[in-house]
C-alpha cells in the first residue's frame, strides 16, 4: 500500500460544487453510451453520490450500482445502489467477478492516486465484453483571469490558483493523468476510444468559484508553507470568489470513453 495521502476530503462544500461543476459534462457523457435496463455499474470514487444515483435511475430496478469511496458518509445504499467502503490506494477489492460489468465511470480518483494505471488495468477487466468505461479528470492549465476588481486582485487571483495546482502537484497528484488516459486505453486494446476537454468560464459566487474557495481552503497550511501567499492574501482570495464581478476560466476537465471489444 501507497503512504501518499488524499489531498481533498468528502466535504459537502467541495463536492456539492464539484457535481455542479461536472455533473452536467459527465451525463452528457454518458448520453453517448447505449446504457439500458438491467446494466450493472460501478462508480469508482462516488462522492456525495450524484451520478451513482444518476446511473441508478437509468438502469432501473432490474439494474445495479456499485458505489465505491473511501469517505462513504454521503453515500446511501438502496435496493439498486450497493455501497462498498474502500481505499482504493489498495486497488479494487470488490465482490465482482472479472468481465461482469457493463459500465465503469470514475471522476477525479485516478489523477490522486499512485497506482491509478493498475486501477484502470483492473476497471478494464471488471467489464464485460461490449462494456463501457467514462473517466474524467483535471487537468493542468494555466489560470485565466476575465475580470476582477483590479489589476492587483487579478493578479492575486492568479497566483492562488496556480498555488493550488503547484500544491496537488507536490502532493503526488498528476494534473496531467488525464491527458494520457487516451493512451493507456488503446495500449490496453479498449477500442471506440474517445476524449474530450472542456473548461468553462466561472463567475464569483457561482459553484466554480466556490469550488476553488474550499480547495484553497482545504489546502490552506500547505500552500501557506509552500508559496509566499499570506493570510491576508488567502482571505481576499475567498472574499473574491464570492465576488460578481469576478469572472475567470476554470480548471480543464478532460473525460474519455473507451469500448472494450466483443
Amino acid at each position: 500500500m501507497t503512504t501518499t495521502a488524499y489531498q481533498f476530503r468528502n466535504a459537502p462544500a467541495q463536492l456539492g460544487p464539484l457535481q455542479q461543476v461536472l455533473d452536467p459534462i459527465t451525463r452528457h457523457d454518458l448520453a453517448k453510451i447505449p446504457i439500458r435496463p438491467g446494466w450493472r455499474a460501478l462508480d469508482v470514487g462516488a462522492g456525495a453520490g450524484s451520478i451513482t444515483r444518476h446511473l441508478a435511475d437509468t438502469v432501473g430496478p432490474t439494474g445495479g450500482v456499485i458505489a465505491v469511496d473511501l469517505d462513504t458518509g454521503l453515500l446511501d445504499p438502496t435496493n439498486i445502489i450497493d455501497v462498498h467502503r474502500r481505499d482504493l490506494r489498495d486497488g479494487l477489492d470488490l465482490p465482482i467477478t472479472p468481465g461482469s460489468l457493463d459500465l465503469i465511470h470514475a471522476r477525479c480518483v485516478l489523477e490522486h492516486l499512485d497506482n491509478r494505471t493498475d486501477l484502470l488495468m483492473q476497471m478494464i477487466a471488471l467489464l464485460r465484453p461490449g462494456g463501457w468505461l467514462i473517466t474524467g479528470e483535471i487537468v493542468y492549465s494555466r489560470p485565466l483571469i476575465h475580470h476582477a476588481p483590479c489589476d492587483d486582485e487579478s493578479q492575486l487571483i492568479h497566483r492562488v490558483i496556480h498555488a493550488i495546482l503547484d500544491t496537488l502537484d507536490t502532493g503526488g497528484t498528476d494534473l496531467n493523468w488525464g491527458n494520457h488516459t487516451h493512451a493507456h486505453l488503446l495500449d490496453a486494446g479498449m477500442t471506440h476510444v474517445h476524449s474530450h476537454t472542456r473548461a468553462d468560464t466561472w463567475t464569483g459566487g457561482g459553484p466554480g468559484c466556490l469550488l476553488l474557495a474550499d480547495n484553497a481552503h482545504q489546502l490552506h497550511d500547505r500552500i501557506l508553507q509552500q508559496t509566499d501567499l499570506d493570510e491576508a492574501d488567502l482571505r481576499r482570495f475567498g472574499e473574491l470568489m464570492v465576488d460578481p464581478t469576478v469572472a475567470l476560466r476554470g480548471y480543464h476537465f478532460t473525460s474519455t470513453i473507451a469500448h472494450k471489444p466483443q
